[in-house]
């Protein structure tokens, strides 16, 4: 790493989101600037640093949640104007503090992101895009995803607006004249989106939640889109919750900067050369976790003229600096100025009073509390919710889900219970809090009582569990913040049948497919509904009356599920039988308590086992041979070989195993297990083809999983033939 920064806090303020807090714009290169920040208290304050201390310009009343923070002006004019959402309505600030638009937009639905771009304010709800101009309503969009974040492209010498929304159906919506132009489908769900300062108009930057970064380019008629993924996908890396580009080096080449959930900030070197972007993702500049996740980060000039500094804001409100100035530079500057020790002294005694002023209204807000809550007092002592920043994802690499959880302040202890059959708690790297597992009854409808003890000031934890499909419930999380007085929050998390799967945009049609159609007095509305509680990522509206398409893959075993539904008629093709049988389940449940008769008719493909038996050969063999490898090591091991000659003694393939020690080691502890879960899938494979065809085999499984842990054929195919 090249780059050294030296952090600077400046200021708390109260819990914040992304979008949340802005740089405004300098006049002059390299001179100080001043950042606005707004929170959940409702407070939206305009801050600048002065000799190291925080100088508020304004600061306004408490009030509703602030959702979002942007900054605009006219066009050709310095952007300093400062526009906040709250609910639905937006307010726009000067400098100085000074309200010179209140606007109410009179959705619906409260406003999730906002963009102003010279007289254009674009507005985002959780489905809505709205479009307004001078204030008036030019048009206006139904989007049946949840709408994650937009952004504006201003392609140069034109007046044009292209909207971009990220949405959470794997998908960005290009928008002009609130119409969809394009269409862009994606491998992952968008979590922010971010215009490169230098671009033309035509490129925006998207972060993703498996933490992949990715450059697209829109050529000006809308018809081609070229990409390239800057920061690829990799084994427990973070969602990216914040984007911004940089000169942090004054060369002329701006560094790009990440923020993410787990509290990491990356810088990366990049390159813009003959109108093209382009990085070298083997160039990591800077790395640190903070250990709370990151709203915002943007790179300026904030504390100190002349020094390059990244300014970033923690969801718990904790605003800080990372200077390019070092400590000898600091130490070089106290030298040359003999005021140092003089400012010193008046900031320690500053510090000092404002400490002692803040005993003082702790104290007399903790007797105004016993006081009100005493027997013959009329008050009452009530707790508010917390505000709890949670967010669950499977992780494709190896199809566990991710829960991250994230309190303002620290955390004592987290129950999870859940009655989920085979939800199964795992180990996460990093994790310091001491788990206990308790022994459940089943009849009391407890599958899985686990408590997770929070070492000192944790803020911060992220769990780990798999599923096993065909099995679903509720995750219950009982969360236990560490203050006075004591209280306890749960939140409730589904865990559907399909858990596995997750939304992709094309299948592979050369496959063999089994269907299930259903026919009945159902509407379209109660088969999407069905579908969504039987799936993951389903959108929560439908795009049209007509008929609806959805496709989900599994993401352990690669196989597809393609949904074909309209009024009255669905039909559910996939080429694992294993699937089609949970979904007939499910929905068959969901009908009959419903009262509504259906028709079923199902077809098994005569192919469908062979295909499917070699589609997870490779990962059958894998993890075969990765459990024979870890036995032989451990063998070798004890063998304690030290010299050598006893070395060339061994064979090519035990040498082989020896030189590879850790990452067998590595592999097997991480991935033992996944040899198991495709023993039972391969089992419950066989028992739910036969399930289909009415014959019943459930007195068979304990011999199937024998037969085919115990086969010494090479061949996944031949040995599941012989069962």
């Amino acid at each position: 790493m090249e780059l050294e920064l030296t952090r600077v806090d400046y200021n708390l303020v109260g819990i914040t989101l992304q979008n949340s807090l802005k740089l405004l714009p300098a006049k002059k290169a390299k001179e100080q600037q001043r950042f606005v920040i707004g929170d959940q208290d409702g407070v939206v304050q305009l801050l600048s640093v002065k000799k190291d201390e925080v100088i508020v310009h304004f600061k306004t009343v408490p009030g509703n949640i602030i959702t979002s923070v942007q900054l605009g002006g006219s066009t050709g004019t310095i952007h300093d104007k400062i526009f906040v959402a709250y609910d639905n309505q937006i307010v726009g600030y000067n400098k100085k503090g000074k309200v010179f638009l209140t606007f109410d937009t009179n959705l619906t639905e409260p406003i999730k992101s906002l963009c102003v771009t010279g007289n254009d304010l674009i507005v985002c709800g959780n489905h809505v895009y709205t479009h307004y101009k001078d204030c008036k309503e030019s048009g206006s969009y139904l989007c049946g995803d949840t709408i994650v974040d937009c952004n504006v492209l201003c392609p140069h010498n034109t007046s044009r607006v292209i909207t971009i929304l990220a949405c959470s159906g794997r998908v960005l919506r290009l928008l002009e004249h609130c119409r969809v132009r394009k269409l862009i489908e994606l491998e992952s769900i968008p979590t922010v989106l971010h215009v490169p300062k230098n671009a033309i108009g035509n490129k925006i930057l998207v972060g993703f939640s498996d933490g992949r970064v990715t450059l697209f380019c829109v050529n000006p008629m809308l018809t081609e889109v070229k990409q390239e993924i800057l920061i690829a996908s990799k084994d427990n890396l973070s969602a990216v919750t914040c984007l911004d580009t940089f000169d942090l080096y004054g060369d002329g080449k701006e560094e790009l900067i990440i923020g993410r959930r787990d509290g990491t900030i990356q810088v990366f070197t990049t390159m813009l050369e003959n109108n093209e972007f382009e990085m070298d993702c083997q160039q990591l500049l800077y790395e640190e976790n903070f250990n709370e996740s990151i709203s915002c980060v943007f790179g300026g000039c904030i504390g100190v003229a002349g020094y390059a500094e990244l300014i970033a804001c923690t969801y718990t409100g904790k605003v800080f600096g990372l200077t390019t100035r070092t400590i000898g530079d600091i130490l070089t500057d106290a030298k040359s100025n003999s005021n140092v020790v003089t400012d010193a002294s008046q900031r320690i005694q500053k510090l000092k009073s404002e400490i002692e002023y803040l005993e003082q209204a702790v104290t007399r807000e903790r007797e105004k509390y016993q006081l009100s809550t005493q027997a013959m007092s009329s008050g009452l002592s009530a707790i508010s919710a917390m505000a709890i920043n949670d967010s669950i994802s499977l992780s494709a690499d190896d199809a566990t889900y991710i829960l991250s959880l994230e309190l303002p302040s620290p955390i004592e202890n987290i129950l999870v219970q859940s009655d989920v059959v085979a939800l199964e708690m795992l180990d996460v790297e990093g994790n310091s809090a001491v788990v206990s597992k308790s022994e459940c009854d089943k009849n009391d409808g407890n599958i899985l009582l686990c408590c997770y003890r929070c070492q000192v000031n944790t803020n911060r934890l992220d769990l780990k569990f798999r599923t096993v499909e065909g099995h679903h419930g509720t995750l219950r999380v009982y969360i236990t913040p560490n203050i006075q007085p004591k209280c306890c929050q749960l939140k409730t998390y589904t865990i559907h049948p399909l858990s596995l799967h997750m939304v992709v945009h094309n299948y592979d049609q050369t496959r063999p497919m089994n269907t299930l159609t259903l026919k009945g007095n159902f509407s379209q509305g109660e088969m999407h509904s069905w579908i969504s509680n039987c799936l993951p990522e389903v959108p929560e509206r439908i795009d049209s009356n007509d008929e609806n398409v959805l496709m989900f893959k599994n993401v352990f075993l690669g196989t597809f599920l393609i949904c074909v539904y309209s009024k009255g008629e669905a039909e559910f093709r996939s080429d694992n039988v294993t699937t089609i049988s949970i979904v007939k389940d499910f929905i068959a449940k969901k009908a009959t308590t419903k009262h509504i008769k259906i028709e079923l008719t199902i077809n098994v493909h005569d192919n469908t086992t062979e295909a499917f038996v070699k589609l997870i050969e490779p990962k059958f063999l894998f993890y075969n041979n990765l459990l024979k490898d870890n036995k032989t090591l451990q063998a070798l091991l004890e063998l304690n070989v030290q010299s050598d000659d006893e070395y060339e003694l061994l064979s090519e393939r035990y040498k082989m195993l020896l030189q590879n020690k850790r990452d067998i080691q590595e592999k097997f502890r991480k991935e033992s297990n996944n040899f198991d879960r495709l023993i039972n899938l391969l089992t419950y494979f066989y028992v739910h083809k036969n399930k289909l065809k009415g014959i019943d085999v459930k007195n068979r499984i304990e011999t199937i999983k024998c037969s085919l842990k115990n086969s010494k054929s090479n061949s996944l195919v031949q040995a599941f033939s012989e069962i």
